[in-house]
């Protein structure tokens, strides 16, 4: 969703500035910007680009999200909540999607914008999910 010369990723864009257009506060955690990263570079990887030039982009959106974002650090609290959350853990695969559940209930964040609403959805009874793209509505 990074690339803006997708199609999903001008749809991300869209979304993020109407958000940001009606005062939402945009938050990123620092695991959602590690995840970024990886997919990004492995993206840029298995495409053959040149790895220090992917590397430098990936360092100029990160900076974008320091200028666009509240940034939400792992700390304590967050480890603490992670490990109460690991109990309802079914798979490997969502051990980066709990601490981010983690990091955004040590600070008190009951929203979370994604377009994987169902890696949250375990989450439902204080997490309340927002779609990255909303379900269009069929006509009556």
């Amino acid at each position: 969703m990074n690339d803006l010369t997708k199609p999903i990723g001008q749809q991300a864009f869209v979304r993020l500035k109407e958000l940001n257009d009606n005062n939402n506060e945009l938050i990123i955690s620092t695991q959602v910007i590690r995840e970024f990263t990886n997919v990004t570079l492995r993206n840029a990887i298995y495409h053959k680009l040149d790895l220090k030039d992917s590397i430098n982009g990936v360092i100029q959106s990160i900076t974008e999200f320091y200028k666009n974002f509240e940034i939400l650090y792992d700390n304590e609290q967050v480890l603490t909540n992670w490990l109460q959350l690991l109990p309802a853990l079914t798979t490997n695969k969502d051990v980066f999607d709990f601490n981010i559940a983690a990091t955004l209930r040590a600070n008190g964040i009951r929203h979370i914008l994604t377009h994987n609403a169902n890696d949250f959805s375990k989450f439902s009874d204080w997490l309340t999910i927002l779609p990255l793209f909303p379900q269009k509505r069929s006509p009556a």
